[in-house]
């Protein structure tokens, strides 16, 4: 079952922007057609009050013209309705409103109060305003009528509404004989019905503002859909290359910003790959913290370090280096890079970093450049984890007819200097100090199968490890012993335990040996003599003409019974010496044995541990 990338839940439809484009389209349509209604509305309402009140002022220049100053002052002083003179003003102006018909009455009005907004009446067109009589002006009418009593000058009003309607007025001065304003003839006109006119543009104009808005809806749909799909196009694939995966090219259909969009985001992936496949290749040469640290810190390539504590651990294959020799070299790598393989993925699991591979021996940091607390925990966790592999591998090696092969693990914890070293052109990340060189001291203590670390490192891990009593030893640089602690098991988080040892005791032998000490890589041959007591599947025990001291590395020869035949190079490290029937014994861990030898020995073993065969294998020779 392939494993797919994560869906993401749909938008609502009032959150996708092909929605949200058609409404702002929408809007904008209905906006742009109520902003043009209204201009439209507002400059037909000004035609009407300029057309009514042009048309108002014109009529109250011409009534104004057929009043009599003489008249109307005398009407003004009586004040009734019955004198002839009031009788000719109303029947003048009575005239003029039934011939432009008018269905309001014309009036003159003196005895302005513009406090009080009123005026009084002195000859109206119609019966029902008597003279004498207050009327109350409109708000509107007050400053038309100051003005054209100040300079003679006949005005009109814009469209204003009171109590009976909307009304337009305008107002013409009666002048007396000395050209002085003595009294205002007003003239009023309801455009109510021309504004229900204007109520029907409202209509349409919130008609069509609505149609427009329906359509802009359908077609900014239609608009949007096609400026949204490469877009959901791009989010589906922004998700897909989130979860991982960097297959992802869109076709580029537009030259506009959704094109450049889209052909960015092909190169952007395209980097993505480029940079993944350098991450990869780099890290099979680099651990990949490291690779990580280099290709997104802007300061990765720098070269310099600084101290930090780490824990460094060694490790190292016994009987490689013969093998590598002496076998096939497809066959060698195989195995190597087998062996390498699961022994890497094992320290990166655990937090480590493989700051080399020297041959079939690791090197590997804990602590830098990735920060631990718990570094020396991680790096016990890890040597522990890499024998039980290292014994899996070997039943496997072993059920291929592939050579098995034991490994030594040193740890210790200390300061060191981290960073990069080198050139402008060759460049390492790498690890420097004493901590370094003493894992690798204390790598080269261990026997096949066996995990040391120094005290450093043991009090760090405090009551979480269970160890063997320590050894004191002699290493080179140091001016004084130190102890070395075997780790045998781990609790915590990272329990495990290696298995119990077999004890290894073997079966008594009579095989005499020769002896070479291999110290700092040079051999001093035939520098013990002696013969093998007891013989097991790892260790043998052997009289010895010299003492040897722990830890010594050792060439041994063996003499073979029936036929007597000498061995090859067989090579072990001594674990101790111990004494038996008062006779000095050395205890030899056996570290690289050729398949030859192996088959011999094991015939050895079998022969002296069959029931009914002799108890013990000789050669007759004579011990020391």
């Amino acid at each position: 079952m392939t494993d797919q990338p994560p869906t993401r839940p749909g938008l609502p439809v009032w959150r996708r922007l092909a929605v949200r484009l058609a409404v702002a389209f929408a809007l904008l349509t209905f906006l742009s057609i109520t902003i043009v209604g209204v201009l439209v509305r507002a400059r037909q309402k000004a035609e009407l009050e300029d057309a009514v009140g042009t048309q108002l002022l014109n009529i109250a220049r011409v009534a104004v013209l057929l009043v009599d100053p003489i008249q109307h002052a005398e009407v003004q002083r009586a004040q009734r309705e019955d004198t002839p003179a009031y009788r000719s003003l109303r029947t003048k102006l009575a005239a003029v409103q039934r011939e432009v018909l008018l269905a309001t009455p014309i009036r003159t009005l003196t005895d302005y109060d513009r406090a009080g907004r009123r005026a009084r009446v002195v000859v109206a067109s119609e019966m029902a305003e008597r003279p004498g009589t207050w009327y109350p002006l409109a708000p509107e009418l007050l400053d038309p009528i100051s003005w054209s009593l100040e300079d003679a000058v006949a005005r009109y009003t814009g469209a204003y509404r009171n109590a009976k309607g909307t009304w337009i007025s305008a107002v013409a001065p009666i002048v007396d004989a000395q050209g002085r304003p003595v009294a205002i003839l007003s003239v009023d006109y309801q455009v109510d019905v021309f504004l229900d006119r204007l109520h029907e543009l409202d209509l349409t104009i919130m008609q069509g503002s609505a149609a427009g808005a329906v359509c802009a809806l359908l077609l900014g749909l239609l608009f949007a859909r096609q400026l949204t799909r490469p877009i959901s196009a791009l989010t589906g694939a922004v998700a897909r290359v989130a979860a991982g995966d960097l297959s992802q090219v869109l076709p580029v259909r537009s030259r506009d910003e959704v094109g450049v969009l889209t052909r960015a985001f092909n190169e952007m992936v395209e980097g993505l790959r480029q940079r993944d496949f350098i991450r990869n290749a780099f890290g099979r040469y680099v651990s990949p913290e490291v690779a990580k640290t280099l290709l997104e810190s802007p300061d990765g390539l720098r070269l310099g370090g600084h101290k930090r504590e780490i824990t460094v651990l060694m490790s190292d294959l016994r009987g490689y280096t013969r093998f590598a020799e002496h076998g096939d070299p497809a066959g060698v790598m195989a195995v190597l890079n087998d062996y390498l393989g699961h022994m890497a993925d094992i320290v990166i699991a655990h937090g480590g970093t493989i700051n080399e591979f020297i041959g079939d021996a690791i090197f590997a940091v804990f602590g830098a450049p990735v920060e631990h607390a718990d570094h020396a925990e991680r790096a016990a966790a890890t040597a522990l984890a890499m024998q039980l592999a290292n014994d899996a591998l070997n039943r496997s090696n072993a059920e291929h007819g592939r050579p098995v092969f034991e490994m030594g693990i040193g740890l210790n914890t200390g300061e060191a200097v981290v960073g990069n070293i080198g050139s402008e052109q060759r460049t390492k990340y790498a690890v420097v100090g004493a901590a370094v060189n003493l894992a690798a001291r204390v790598e080269g203590c261990t026997v096949g199968g066996q995990i040391l670390m120094t005290a450093a490192t043991a009090e760090r891990l405090t009551d979480l490890a269970e160890v063997a009593p320590p050894i004191m030893v002699e290493l080179k640089g140091l001016t004084a012993p130190i102890a070395l602690y075997e780790l045998r098991g781990l609790r915590g988080r990272f329990a495990q335990r290696l298995p119990e040892a077999d004890g290894d005791a073997g079966v008594v032998v009579d095989l005499p040996v020769v002896g070479a000490i291999i110290e700092d890589k040079r051999v001093h041959a035939d520098a013990f003599t002696g013969a093998v007591r007891r013989l097991g599947r790892r260790a043998l025990e052997a009289a010895v003409s010299v003492e040897l001291a722990a830890l010594t590395n050792v060439r041994l020869r063996l003499t073979y019974p029936d036929p007597a035949r000498e061995s090859g190079d067989v090579y072990g490290k001594v674990t101790g010496m111990i004494a038996r029937d008062g006779v000095r014994l050395a205890r030899i861990h056996l570290t690289s044995v050729d398949a030859m030898d192996q088959a011999i020995l094991a015939q050895l073993l079998e022969a002296a541990s069959a029931p009914g065969r002799p108890a013990a294998v000789s050669n007759a020779s004579e011990a020391p």
